[in-house]
């Protein structure tokens, strides 16, 4: 058997593994324990980090015929241009998700390469650092670096745009915040999935919709806990419901039906537009959380129109610079 094959077979039993986690009760309990475990255990996470990136990178599909180039500085990463990539028409700075605890460029090589089809631009994903190591806030200065080292290479912010899974998703509103606040151009506009708003997770706890998929709420904070550390969680840094969301670029935020944060995307989206910002919602009828790293049917449109999103919001931006 080719390794080829071998990684098809490997990914075609992921796929399998996905789809019934998402409808065996069972798998609730023993996904969570093993959070638990590594929560009071947190030294495992330099055992568990290796072993997650390999199953996550040979599992996700990567757009065929992308170009990977490594960047060591200021912030690790990785550029990933999918066939047609332009960057004369923009750039988009990815921030992987998984609780500030796990995952990194190399698992989100498929998610990048997605986006890059889509939007036509090449995507620059960082690995900065992971709790509980580095809490808050090492995640969102390496964002920060990131973005700065962007428009120190010449990349001009009207052609920036930023794309989070998740955790990755409340690091890119908390790097437009930041950004806003230290004066910086923002970028063009964000795409967000299934993104974490609230690391308390108040209301999708209370929330009776999600109880049908595999991660819990509680156990969940008690992870992302380990990013926030000794701070104040009501920190609008931390809480995104508590920050000024005014005057944050365009937003597209994307979640399913089954979202474990979906209440908390949706009070979110709201907040932006009470605020008088665009936040447009793109619903997933039945998707979960993480459909995006193996995207199928509306997976794939999902990436799509965030692709499409991305790119039609840089062209206004440059349009009005």
């Amino acid at each position: 058997m080719s390794a080829r094959t071998a990684a098809k077979n490997l990914r075609r039993r992921s796929l399998a593994v996905v789809d019934r986690l998402s409808y065996v009760p069972i798998s609730r309990l023993a996904f969570n324990v093993l959070l638990n475990v590594l929560v009071s255990q947190q030294w495992l996470f330099a055992g568990v980090r290796p072993a997650a990136d390999y199953l996550i990178a040979r599992t996700t599909p990567v757009v065929p015929g992308v170009r990977v180039e490594p960047v060591s500085a200021p912030v690790p990463g990785e550029w990933v241009w999918a066939p047609q990539a332009d960057d004369a028409v923009g750039a988009i700075l990815v921030l992987h998700g998984s609780g500030y605890l796990i995952c990194s460029s190399r698992t989100h090589r498929g998610f990048a390469s997605h986006l890059s089809r889509y939007s036509g631009m090449p995507t620059f994903a960082i690995d900065y650092r992971l709790a509980p190591e580095h809490p808050f806030p090492a995640a969102e200065d390496d964002a920060f670096a990131a973005y700065r080292w962007l428009l120190a290479q010449g990349h001009d912010p009207a052609k920036l745009v930023v794309a989070g899974d998740s955790a990755g998703g409340h690091l890119a509103v908390a790097l437009a915040l930041r950004l806003r606040s230290e004066g910086l151009p923002a970028p063009a506009a964000l795409a967000l999935f299934g993104p974490l708003i609230d690391p308390a997770y108040r209301a999708c706890i209370a929330d009776a919709r999600i109880r049908s998929q595999p991660l819990d709420p509680r156990a969940a904070a008690r992870a992302v806990a380990l990013y926030v550390g000794g701070h104040d969680a009501e920190d609008p840094r931390l809480c995104l419901l508590n920050a000024d969301l005014s005057d944050l670029p365009p937003v597209q935020i994307h979640y399913g039906t089954r979202e474990v944060m979906r209440a908390d995307a949706e009070a979110f989206a709201a907040q932006v537009v009470a605020s008088g910002g665009r936040c447009e919602e793109q619903v997933w009828p039945g998707l979960m959380h993480g459909y995006w790293l193996w995207p199928r049917d509306q997976g794939r449109t999902s990436l799509k129109e965030a692709g499409l999103f991305l790119r039609n919001a840089v062209a206004e931006a440059d349009a009005a610079s």
